[in-house]
């Protein structure tokens, strides 16, 4: 058995390099059309968003499902649902890995809603940031004309022909047994003294102003390797993968292993070709 020649072991390499190219590029699985993930997301005043948010302009499978978005093309609203809640995402920084957000039941001018749940952002992806501070809401509460709560602190929230009275305390209250229901909500610290002086007057548009997120994708390390190289982009399909154009890339750790293992002969020093008929010297 022979060892390959100069030539033969090129032509050789060349087409086994080929052959995996084609076989991991096109692969027989359901994801040998995926989406083109070169594009960025661009909602209203949020734009050139990129890997791991999706939604708009990038589709679902250019990023992890924590992090879609939905854009409304009508009034080209940004929403992110958490926990069963709407939230509206008002600015998006990606070097700091901050979202400014907003819950999307506070967007009447009042501070009255149906979801009777509290704002926390508390897992391995989502934490509040550090400049928040929370206030707590109190819902259908009655006898409250003992002076207990300062009026500028009260509200009103019903239909026509119906009203029940709620109030608010800046920081975290438990329950009282006046109220149907209380829960807290984040708001940026910074408004918190203005807050305590206007009241109830700016609670809608705190409400609205919406409070800080941090966010951290758990994916990020595996997603590097393959964004490092030109021409690949990160995707999702329940674990990372990296996607050439709309297919899945070849898979660089193979071919490397292969080069090398044609380089130094465990390969090529099993392949065997015909003898040269040229005579030896």
């Amino acid at each position: 058995m022979r060892p390959l020649g100069t030539a033969a072991a090129t032509s050789f390499l060349s087409t086994l390099l080929l052959f995996l190219h084609l076989t991991a590029s096109f692969p027989s699985n359901d994801m040998s059309h995926l989406s083109n993930c070169n594009h960025n997301l661009s909602c209203g005043a949020l734009t050139d968003i990129t890997y791991p948010f999706t939604g708009a302009q990038r589709p679902p499978d250019c990023g992890p499902q924590e992090f879609q978005l939905t854009c409304n093309s009508v009034d080209s609203v940004t929403t992110l649902m958490f926990k069963s809640l709407p939230y509206r995402v008002t600015r998006i920084n990606q070097t700091s890995q901050t979202l400014r957000l907003s819950r999307s039941d506070f967007y009447d001018d009042l501070p009255c809603t149906h979801q009777s749940s509290s704002t926390t952002f508390d897992n391995d992806i989502f934490s509040l940031g550090s400049n928040n501070e929370n206030l707590t809401l109190f819902y259908g509460c009655t006898d409250l004309g003992d002076h207990s709560v300062e009026e500028k602190f009260k509200f009103q929230c019903g239909v026509p022909g119906y009203s029940e009275e709620g109030f608010f305390k800046v920081g975290d209250h438990p329950p009282i047994e006046r109220c149907w229901t209380s829960f807290q909500v984040p708001f940026l610290r910074s408004r918190a003294q203005q807050l305590q002086a206007e009241g109830s007057s700016l609670l809608g548009e705190v409400l609205k102003e919406g409070f800080d997120v941090r966010y951290s994708d758990p994916y990020s390390a595996d997603c590097q390797k393959c964004s490092k190289h030109s021409g690949r982009q990160c995707g999702f399909d329940v674990k990372p993968i990296c996607i050439c154009n709309d297919h899945l890339c070849p898979d660089l750790d193979m071919e490397v292993t292969v080069i090398s293992k044609l380089y130094y002969g465990d390969i090529v020093k099993n392949y065997d070709v015909p003898a040269s008929n040229t005579p030896r010297p």
